[in-house]
């Protein structure tokens, strides 16, 4: 990653008390980690239009009723290398239902999806990312 912020946009998916997420891990902590889908804005697109494509593109499924929730200011360091995001949160529904639980990078790189409780969440004992996504989750923070 470059010394630039860059600005990403993740859109959280819920079913019946259970939340999407992509399954992460960094080599360098050796750590798993959870993070929403969503990816780049690029030069150009609005945050919405860029959900949309990432959703598309990463699970192959239409998010609609877009909802922005709030925006992260996300510094980390993933594999030794510093950096520094503008996070867009958004909250969506699934066009139709998630066959799969896999999903699909921009460079072909696969990765597993899991829709889990906070429960599951707390009790997988893997770091969420952005960092405060877990505290602006409403539905999430209503039921718990």
């Amino acid at each position: 990653m470059s010394a630039h912020i860059r600005v990403k946009v993740i859109c959280l998916f819920e079913q019946e008390g259970l939340f999407l997420f992509a399954e992460g891990y960094d080599p360098s902590k050796t750590q798993h980690y959870l993070m929403p889908v969503g990816g780049g804005v690029e030069f150009g697109e609005r945050c919405e239009d860029a959900i949309r494509r990432e959703v598309q593109e990463e699970i192959g499924i239409e998010a609609l009723n877009l909802r922005q929730l709030t925006v992260l200011e996300n510094l980390f360091t993933f594999d030794g290398i510093a950096g520094h995001e503008i996070v867009f949160v958004y909250q969506a529904d699934l066009a139709a239902p998630l066959s799969l639980l896999r999903g699909v990078e921009s460079n072909g790189e696969e990765f597993n999806l899991r829709w889990l409780t906070r429960q599951q969440i707390d009790a997988l004992g893997w770091p969420v990312f952005p960092e405060g996504l877990l505290d602006v989750m409403p539905a999430m923070n209503e039921r718990f």
